[in-house]
């Protein structure tokens, strides 16, 4: 027996929007991209063009298509929470991309207002369906290797954000970078966070970067175990994601450069088999989150990548924020 196709509509297109629209199009068996929105209108339009869609004039008009069943929202992390709860309020499942929200407050509205429509709501950690990363967790969580000690993440982007000073959040470097790895911390220790120290500082032209580009965080667990993450901006010579997890009888470690062997970081420089960017390294990864979250339209069953897994991700960051202000621990809420 053959199953529906879920009709999947797609709010902001820009990059990452346009990635998870390209996948509903064309690398979801059980979906089918129905409709495209963006406040850019030419942009929404090309997209939807390319994909076979139809391009929405406003959220509302998107939210009473019939045919819509899902919602992917890839908006700007200001509109997310705006753009959640009226897809939720709108009876539709939500796939919202991280941060959640730009506040805890802001989460907890999301959270609710799925809740009480009674929707699935699911966050865009696309780490949880990397296979190297799903097999590590598999790994630590076994017991195997014994108790997980300390979690070292890398976070490193290979374009410098650029603008004037002060044209972005302070936050940027925690909410949309290093929150791949407080969530990937938490997921992979399987605890939870209860002390958080941070540094932040700017490493580039600060004539042209707009915000603090270089952050370190230091999260101390509930059961005592460490993680220790470092996020940067502006690597130059290559899209850099490495995780490791010490335990008391071994050790497990995502990336690195054993796919090329190199040892010396430069540009030109035997560069061959290093990322680009986040789309080449979890170009897999993208497509089995949304194929999950639309398997799960149907069976109805709980998403993978909560709401207050989202929550208690921006609670770290945010937490992360204030002890850099502070240079002293502090608690997330």
């Amino acid at each position: 027996m053959t199953r529906e196709r879920i009709g999947v509509g797609v709010v902001g297109v820009g990059i990452m929007g346009r990635r998870h629209a390209e996948n509903a199009a064309r690398s979801i068996p059980g979906a089918r991209l129905a409709a495209v929105f963006d406040a850019d209108r030419a942009l929404a339009g090309s997209v939807a063009a390319e994909l076979d869609a139809v391009e929405c004039a406003t959220l509302d008009e998107l939210l009473a298509r019939q045919d819509v069943r899902l919602v992917v929202i890839t908006s700007p992390k200001r509109f997310h929470e705006e753009h959640a709860i009226s897809v939720a309020r709108a009876g539709k499942d939500i796939f919202l991309e991280k941060p959640m929200a730009t506040s805890l407050e802001g989460a907890d509205h999301v959270i609710a207002a799925a809740r009480a429509a009674g929707v699935r709501l699911q966050i865009g950690f696309q780490r949880r369906y990397d296979a190297p990363y799903a097999d590590a967790r598999k790994l630590v969580s076994s017991g195997e290797l014994g108790r997980p000690l300390l979690y070292r993440g890398t976070n490193r982007d290979r374009e410098a954000p650029v603008g004037p000073p002060g044209s972005m959040e302070t936050s940027d470097i925690l909410t949309e970078s290093a929150i791949h790895d407080l969530d990937g911390a938490r997921w992979m220790m399987s605890d939870e966070v209860v002390g958080v120290r941070a540094s932040l500082a700017t490493l580039g032209d600060r004539a042209t970067t707009p915000a603090p580009d270089f952050a370190m965080v230091e999260l101390l667990f509930a059961g005592g175990a460490l993680a220790h993450i470092e996020a940067l901006r502006g690597a130059r010579y290559a899209y850099d994601i490495r995780s490791e997890v010490i335990c008391e009888n071994g050790a497990v470690l995502v990336g690195g450069f054993a796919q090329t062997m190199l040892t010396v970081l430069r540009g030109g420089e035997r560069r061959e088999g290093l990322y680009p960017g986040f789309l080449e390294r979890y170009a897999e990864a993208y497509a089995a989150e949304l194929r999950d979250f639309v398997a799960g339209v149907l069976d109805r069953r709980p998403p993978a990548v909560t709401g207050d897994d989202g929550r208690r991700a921006l609670a770290i960051a945010l937490a992360a924020e204030k002890a850099s202000a502070m240079a002293q621990q502090v608690t997330p809420d």
